[in-house]
């Protein structure tokens, strides 16, 4: 009886069409083999061919977006400057740094005075400090102040608390024209600036304050933007062979401020 139930049960087993179960061991040794050493070896180095090959287009797409934002950070300061301008006669900035006897030309990338040795002007904001300084906020983001490009010193997290009362004087990643002509000891008014006017540009202090490799961002007087293209390397050759104490200083400003407005 029991038998003739299990006849019939076999029978019945594959009435579905499925394929029979195979033992365990037999599905493992059917079970495809993983990549051999040679197979890993060439398709490494075929991924890092291929990242090789991109690499440069990425860093220079990064470079590219950056300086668009260096670009908007100029856009946003010479808004504030308008702002400040029209509730200040008409009048930039000011900056002790140019003025007759003071002037350091490099200096005009600080936002304070730090420690100086007249007392009446140590511990100020400055320049473009003058525009986030003492809660006036002409400038929304003060981290529009620092270029995403910098790899140098000035850093926006230094801007925090405090920032006037540091005896160590502050410094963004942009530089001011200031708000005095140097040749005629004549004070700059906003109206009389035009598009043919640069009145802040990248860094330029030291050679570690460059921010693009093939030129710099140049603000105008009219709140344009232009990327002056530095071909033959006058910036960087500029600034790699002068110091900010060096006596000859002025003039050197002076020439590449020329050049910008070019």
């Amino acid at each position: 009886m029991i038998s003739r139930k299990s006849e019939k049960l076999r029978n019945r087993e594959n009435w579905l069409g499925l394929p029979k179960i195979r033992s365990l061991r037999s599905l493992q040794l059917s079970l495809p083999r993983g990549f051999t050493i040679i197979e890993l070896l060439v398709t490494l180095s075929i991924i890092a061919i291929l990242l090789s090959i991109m690499m440069p287009g990425l860093k220079a797409a990064r470079e590219s977006a950056n300086r668009i934002q260096c670009s908007s950070n100029l856009r946003q300061i010479g808004l504030a400057i308008y702002l400040y301008a029209f509730q200040n006669g008409e009048r930039l900035p000011e900056t002790i740094f140019d003025n007759e006897g003071l002037e350091k030309s490099g200096e005009m990338m600080a936002l304070t005075t730090g420690s100086m040795s007249n007392p009446e002007l140590e511990k100020q904001w400055d320049g473009l400090g003058l525009l986030v300084g003492d809660g006036k906020m002409f400038l929304d983001n003060m981290q529009c102040l620092y270029c995403p490009c910098h790899h140098g010193n000035h850093h926006f997290s230094q801007l925090v608390g405090d920032a006037k009362s540091s005896p160590v004087r502050l410094y963004s990643n942009y530089h001011f024209r200031g708000d005095t002509d140097s040749a005629t000891q004549q004070h700059r008014f906003l109206f009389l600036q035009s598009s043919d006017n640069c009145l802040v540009a990248d860094g330029m202090r030291e050679e570690s304050d460059i921010n693009h490799r093939t030129g710099t961002n140049t603000l105008r007087g009219d709140i344009s933007v232009r990327f002056w293209s530095d071909n033959s390397k006058l910036l960087r050759n500029t600034m790699q062979s002068h110091s900010v104490d060096d006596p000859a200083t002025e003039e050197i400003y002076e020439k590449l401020w020329t050049n910008f407005n070019k």
